[in-house]
């Protein structure tokens, strides 16, 4: 089983608080690492979580927000060398790579190279300067009428969303195919280990016809 997480909310969840918002953005990122990432390792049937981090469109927010962003970014991907260890993950990084920062995309390209070797076990895709028709364009201009040889994120059996927006917001649009769709409206920060066993007991009660009787 394959889950894509859009995560959102998380300046909602800071300015209802009367928070700057980089707290809801620390916040969120505790809450994935704490309680998605475990809940999803903790289902021996689920083999990857696919996170959107950071869109093609949210260059479009403030410089002070995005720098913020790349340094968190940083700070998860320390974080993330020993859990990728321990929890037998491998990162892989899907997106554009040459508008990220030199001392992060370093980062990240270490990290993937080092944990390669544990994604017949569990696979955390990382979607950053990601936009699903950007990966479909590279795709094509790769691979040609090949084009799913060259797509960076699987096909996906789940797609959450947190923060009670109903829109895929140009996320693994190919990929969301056949998935099932759960829309939260918990923000990000807000989400609990409860939270996810029902969206997974949810997803265990649904009929995936794929088009079928």
């Amino acid at each position: 089983m394959n889950i894509g997480f859009i995560a959102d909310g998380n300046r909602r969840w800071a300015r209802e608080k009367k928070l700057p918002d980089y707290m809801g953005h620390d916040a969120g990122f505790c809450v994935l690492n704490e309680i998605v990432l475990t809940a999803c390792l903790q289902k021996p049937e689920c083999k990857s979580l696919t996170v959107y981090a950071f869109s093609t469109e949210n260059w479009k927010r403030s410089l002070s927000e995005v720098a913020h962003l790349f340094q968190l970014y940083q700070k998860m991907i320390e974080i993330w060398k020993n859990r990728c260890v321990i929890d037998r993950i491998a990162l892989k990084w899907a997106g554009r790579r040459e508008r990220i920062p030199s001392i992060l995309r370093k980062k990240i390209e270490s990290l993937e190279k080092k944990s390669a070797q544990y994604s017949d076990h569990f696979t955390v895709y990382i979607c950053l300067d990601y936009g699903s028709h950007d990966e479909i364009l590279r795709a094509v201009q790769l691979k040609g009428e090949n084009f799913e040889e060259a797509l960076e994120v699987p096909m996906l059996d789940m797609i959450i969303r947190s923060g009670g927006e109903q829109r895929l917001s140009n996320f693994c649009l190919y990929q969301a195919e056949y998935a099932e769709f759960f829309f939260e409206k918990e923000y990000l920060p807000d989400f609990t280990v409860e939270k996810m066993e029902d969206i997974f007991k949810a997803f265990s009660e649904r009929e995936r016809r794929r088009g079928g009787n």
